[in-house]
């Protein structure tokens, strides 16, 4: 289906910290979940720890799952030096087990589209139907696939960022979108612009899956969930065909 690592774009933690700075769109949320359902929280996919470190500084007892030990082992160094006690886990969300479970569990920054196949999903809904308490929610988001987005074949404009260096991160992409899997596949070009004149480049490819509403339903039904809420947005808005973001609120329900 892909042949290359899917993870290639999380093996350096720092780039992908300055990519991801500044967004904090669904803190609100997550902060309500958090507070309404108590602990312990897992924060499945958590990468850098951008929210597991704050919720972990705000009093809760937070565990951060995530793959890729490059993000892991950074997660770590921040949250040490920012006096935030944390349980970080390498392990796959597809097959993890902790042995304890948990009041909400939350996978974000689309960590739900990494999985790319009915079988992907499927022990991914398995693994977090363990871990959830019974009177727990599971929330996570994925996007909206409708058709002008996945099917416009514009190339995305440049990004350009600021680098901890004072240099900058010039960052380009093509995609491509199958619609026989419902895979986008992207290649990132990024080329680093130092201060003293010298640059670098490097290639990153990543496959997502994009997943429909009511195939939603259904892998949530048949593996054991029931939806609780459902947003097309962080902003708590209705989810409607031209929404970007499609979040939904889980809980588990009685088999069969």
């Amino acid at each position: 289906m892909i042949d290359h690592d899917n993870l290639e774009n999380f093996r350096d933690p720092l780039t992908y910290d300055v990519e991801d700075a500044g967004y904090d769109d669904d803190r609100s949320i997550i902060e309500e979940w958090a507070g309404r359902l108590g602990g312990p929280l897992l924060d499945l996919g958590c990468g850098s720890g951008r929210r597991a470190i704050s919720l972990a500084l705000q009093g809760h007892q937070v565990t951060g799952v995530d793959i890729t030990p490059e993000m892991v082992a950074w997660g770590r160094q921040k949250a040490t030096s920012q006096g935030a006690a944390i349980d970080w886990v390498v392990a796959d969300a597809r097959t993890f087990r902790l042995n304890k479970q948990f009041a909400f569990i939350f996978m974000l920054a689309h960590v739900f589209q990494f999985f790319l196949t009915r079988a992907d999903i499927e022990a991914l809904l398995v693994s977090v139907r363990e871990h959830l308490a019974p009177d727990g929610c599971f929330l996570f988001e994925t996007r909206n696939p409708f058709a002008h987005y996945l099917l416009d074949s514009q190339p995305p404009a440049a990004k350009e960022y600021a680098t901890p260096d004072g240099g900058r991160l010039i960052q380009t992409a093509e995609r491509r979108y199958d619609p026989m899997t419902q895979i986008q596949h992207w290649t990132y070009d990024l080329r680093w612009l130092h201060p003293d004149g010298q640059h670098s480049e490097r290639t990153e490819r990543t496959a997502l899956r994009y997943v429909y509403p009511q195939e939603i339903e259904a892998l949530l039904h048949y593996n054991g969930f029931q939806i609780r809420e459902c947003y097309g947005g962080w902003d708590r808005e209705p989810l409607t065909a031209t929404s970007v973001e499609m979040i939904y609120v889980c809980e588990r329900r009685d088999q069969p």
